[in-house]
């Protein structure tokens, strides 16, 4: 088989698994469409935290999810919850069977559309001015419900509870940069729920001492070719495994913001990092350009797209995952000393001399039985 025809294979190869796992994702967001309409937060200095809730009312539970991201009222079975908005119209209600319904007329259904939407509410900050809403669309206009959950829990993006504003808190040592509360009327009982939004320094960046120690071995191991494919792998599956994670632990909302490709894109670039590794691991016939250089790039590229949006949480406290915080800092420091490890080792050595099969020689390796001549 001639040289061009392996290299098509091999692509070939390497576009199928490809499109094996886009096949893959798109089932995981057919069978769990709850879980993809979850919107990934980051990290951030800022905590939310609910102080009291008056009258105290054990049939429901108020929490702060995502840091200061999403509030989440949970509702015991034979509850009624209401929800309103900014101008205190109807928003959304839990129902006594656990139905969750959205009044679409409501402006709080477009202003709670994002965190940064830009908005004309008396006492909250908007770098984008006032928002203009449609003619359907009016605190006044009777209430249109729609179910968007079940179960007796709902999340939803409050602008009361995070920052508004671009420039930072003036803090003491109390972090209290404001307070906050929210109206609720539960079983026909008006419920009030404070709370406060704290601003934190940041911590101690003990992840990145490890993302640099794991840097030092990677560009040592990386010399040798098999190596530098494993550390790679092992990366894009760590990668793959946080970003399921962040799928999972973020809270179905009433309303996303964010589209199915911003979703699932984590999930993407660690899929694709991985099956580049994995290819260049096992498909023996690749030249050793595209086995221990284009491949290791391709995976090293998309790693640190991954990356780009979780490097905060390197220095930055708040963290909000279903795992634990310590294991999305060490995780992320690992990824990040791994691929910049292996891309000081390609830069230094694109293709490894100890590999089996990859020497750079172009000889057939042969060796002559006759003595070279010496001229005089």
């Amino acid at each position: 088989m001639s040289c061009p025809q392996v290299h098509r294979r091999s692509l070939a190869v390497l576009f199928f698994g490809a499109i094996c796992c886009g096949a893959l994702s798109l089932f995981v967001l057919a069978v769990n469409a709850e879980v993809a309409s979850a919107e990934p937060v980051r990290p951030s200095n800022f905590e939310s935290v609910v102080r009291q809730i008056e009258p105290a009312t054990p049939e429901i539970q108020v929490t702060v999810l995502g840091g200061d991201s999403y509030l989440q009222v949970s509702a015991e079975p034979g509850t009624t919850v209401q929800i309103p908005g900014y101008d205190g119209e109807p928003y959304l209600r839990i129902a006594a069977d656990g139905t969750v319904e959205q009044n679409r007329r409501s402006p709080a259904v477009i202003l709670n559309s994002g965190r940064g939407s830009a908005m004309g509410i008396a006492g909250m900050g908007g770098s984008g001015g006032t928002t203009t809403f449609p003619e359907r669309t009016s605190s006044n206009a009777p209430p249109e419900w729609q179910q968007v959950g079940s179960g007796g829990k709902v999340a939803w993006h409050d602008h009361r509870i995070h920052w508004m504003v671009s420039d930072p808190p003036v803090t003491d040592e109390s972090e209290v940069a404001q307070d906050w509360f929210l109206p609720l009327v539960v079983n026909d009982q008006k419920v009030t729920v404070t709370g406060q939004l704290l601003f934190k320094a940041n911590s101690l960046p003990w992840a990145g001492l490890l993302a640099a120690l794991t840097a030092v071995v990677a560009a040592l191991l990386a010399r040798g070719g098999k190596a530098r494919l494993l550390m790679l792998l092992g990366a894009a599956a760590c990668a793959v495994s946080l970003s399921i994670g962040g799928l999972f632990g973020n809270p179905p909302v009433a309303q996303s913001s964010q589209s199915l490709f911003e979703t699932w894109l984590p999930v993407a670039l660690s899929a694709t990092a991985a099956v580049a590794a994995l290819v260049a691991l096992l498909a023996g016939s690749l030249s050793a350009r595209l086995r221990m250089f284009i491949l290791p790039l391709l995976s090293v590229a998309t790693l640190a797209g991954w990356v780009a949006p979780r490097v905060g949480l390197i220095w930055m406290p708040v963290v909000s995952s279903v795992l634990l915080g310590w294991i999305e800092r060490a995780g992320t420091a690992v990824v990040i000393g791994i691929i910049s490890g292996v891309t000081i080792a390609i830069l230094v050595r694109p293709i490894p001399r100890s590999y089996p099969g990859l020497s750079t020689d172009n000889s057939d390796g042969s060796q002559s039985a006759i003595p070279p001549r010496s001229y005089t």
